[in-house]
This record gives C-alpha cells, sequence and structure tokens, in this order.
C-alpha cells in the first residue's frame, strides 16, 4: 500500500506551505475549466515499450512503475498513470492511515514484496492498524508483482487467512 498523502510530501506541510499550495491548487481549478480540461502530465509514455530494455532510466519508484505501466504488461492508454494535478486538493484533507483503527475488528492482511518500493509504507500501516491483524512479506518481490505474477501472489495464504478470519 501507499499513503499517497506521505508519498506526495504532503502530510507534514507547515501551515504556511499548506495553504500556499492549496491557493495555488485553487487557482489550477480555474485554468482548468477555462481550458475545458484538467492539468495532467502523465508519466507513462503514449505508446507501451517493448521491453525492460527500452525503459528511460529514473528514480528507483520509477523504475519499479515503468515495469508495469509503461509495457504491454499493465499499459493502458486510458491509465498512464499520475492523477489531475488539482487530485491533490482530496489528498490534502487528512492523512490516508488516520482511521486505520477503525478497521478493527474487521481482520486486516497487510501483503507486501521483501523489495517493495511501499514496503515502509505497509509496515507502517501495519504498526497502527489494530488487532486482529496479519501480514504476509513475499520474498524477492516488488510492489508490481502481487499484481500479475502468479509465481509470487501467494494465493493459497490469502485463501488461508480469509477462510480463518471469517469462519471463525
Amino acid at each position: 500500500m501507499y499513503d499517497m498523502t506521505d508519498i506526495r510530501e504532503m502530510a507534514n506541510l507547515a501551515p504556511e506551505q499548506l495553504f500556499q499550495l492549496k491557493d495555488q491548487l485553487s487557482k489550477q481549478r480555474w485554468d482548468d475549466f477555462e481550458n475545458g480540461q484538467p492539468n495532467y502530465h502523465p508519466s507513462s509514455p503514449e505508446e507501451p515499450y517493448d521491453s525492460i530494455d527500452d525503459l528511460p532510466n529514473h528514480d528507483e519508484l520509477t523504475n519499479e512503475w515503468l515495469r508495469f505501466y509503461a509495457l504491454k504488461r499493465g499499459f493502458h492508454p486510458n491509465a498512464r498513470g499520475t492523477a489531475t494535478t488539482t487530485s491533490n486538493l482530496a489528498m490534502l484533507e487528512f492523512s490516508a492511515l488516520d482511521y486505520i483503527k477503525e478497521i478493527s475488528p474487521r481482520p486486516i492482511l497487510f501483503i507486501y514484496g521483501d523489495n517493495a518500493h511501499s514496503r515502509s509504507y505497509s509496515e507502517r500501516a501495519y504498526y497502527l492498524a489494530n488487532q486482529p491483524k496479519q501480514k504476509l512479506i513475499v520474498e524477492d518481490c516488488e510492489h508490481i508483482d502481487l499484481y500479475d505474477n502468479m509465481e509470487k501472489i501467494p494465493v493459497d495464504q490469502i485463501a488461508k487467512f480469509i477462510k480463518d478470519s471469517f469462519n471463525a
């Protein structure tokens, strides 16, 4: 999982910075209205790359996403990554983990790869969640492996968790 407010570095803004960001994004909404479309800077290409070798090199996070979304494996022309600029306004309302304790007493299974960029977010969410909770760390696994790599997705363990949790 990702805490989008945290990954976009909005959760810990000083009050003045927060005001400036909200003001900037509010003005962008008017620009979007006047332009007839939202400001959007996709992070995936217009057409999928043929292989991993064709991908441009970026930071660790971008590289992981591109290995899925920029290849035929996960590419879709209507889902080219990133939200619109003004989508950040909705994420400024609260931190994604503010209410995680309210999930309890329903059981939560946290599944993440040992090599996932998102691992620290999942570990933080696990720490903040109340019982009952369980974590399952998949070895030699990135975040995107858990999308469609059936050799990595722990289907049997997920089924057992569901059976044990909801048939008790």
